[in-house]
């Protein structure tokens, strides 16, 4: 299989935890929804027109259609500010927190259909984009580089090590899923708990999926794995990623 592979960062990201609704917290990496909304606006691929609908046809082909892995190459780190709003409610304002992941790294590896891989890779290549990506927010603004297409080939996930994001997609009571990290160098992991979003048929659905992060050039070794129905595992020279 090929894939587009390219490297996207810049001061802040701001990919925000949507069950925290009365302050901003942000997760160190980005869902699938919002890395294929950053290829969808380097292409001109809208969300929706249409009051009360989220997601448009074309968008929806475009996800349904598209895989992507993730490697999250910077330190984790997040800063926190807070800033004064004015209730609706109550004539008198709230402090409201915010956060934001500083300096962040991403190398991001996609596959798609034909039509679309074509318009990424010149998209990415030349630097030349419909709408401008970002990281998350606006006020996030990101540089894309490092554009390379690559071949891969699937394998086993079992005996393998990657330093990509690995999608937990195993109950808490399965016995036939485990991780064992190992640390090629001095490093950390992180778990995050994101909405997966995917297609389930011809029903866009999702469900709250554990995300195993890697950082600081650490390595996963996957000692067990469960049958795995949403994401796939791909050899790309020495390197191995997950794709959902």
């Amino acid at each position: 299989m090929k894939l587009i592979s390219f490297r996207i960062s810049g001061a802040f990201a701001a990919f925000r935890d949507p069950s925290v609704t009365s302050n901003q917290t942000v997760y160190y990496i980005p869902s699938k929804s919002a890395v294929v909304g950053i290829l969808g606006a380097m292409i001109g691929i809208k969300r929706s027109n249409h009051l009360g609908e989220i997601y448009g046809e074309e968008f929806q082909e475009f996800f349904k259609n598209t895989k992507i892995g993730i490697q999250f190459e910077s330190i984790p780190k997040k800063v926190t500010f807070f800033t004064n709003h004015r209730s609706l409610k109550e004539p008198k304002t709230k402090p409201f927190k915010t956060e934001l992941v500083e300096n962040p790294r991403y190398t991001i590896y996609v596959n798609t259909d034909e039509e679309n891989f074509k318009k990424l890779s010149n998209a990415i290549k030349k630097n030349e984009f419909v709408f401008s990506p970002y990281l998350g927010h606006a006020y996030c603004q990101a540089a894309v580089s490092d554009f390379k297409e690559i071949e891969s080939i699937e394998i086993d996930s079992v005996g393998e090590k990657t330093k990509c994001v690995v999608l937990d997609e195993s109950e808490t009571y399965s016995p036939d899923f485990e991780f064992r990290h190992e640390m090629i160098i001095e490093g950390s992991v992180i778990i995050e708990r994101h909405i997966h979003h995917f297609f389930n048929g011809k029903k866009f659905d999702g469900r709250i999926l554990k995300y195993w992060i890697p950082t600081n050039n650490s390595e996963f070794e996957i000692k067990r794995d469960s049958v795995r129905d949403l994401s796939k595992f791909y050899k790309i020279g020495d390197s191995v990623v997950c794709m959902y």
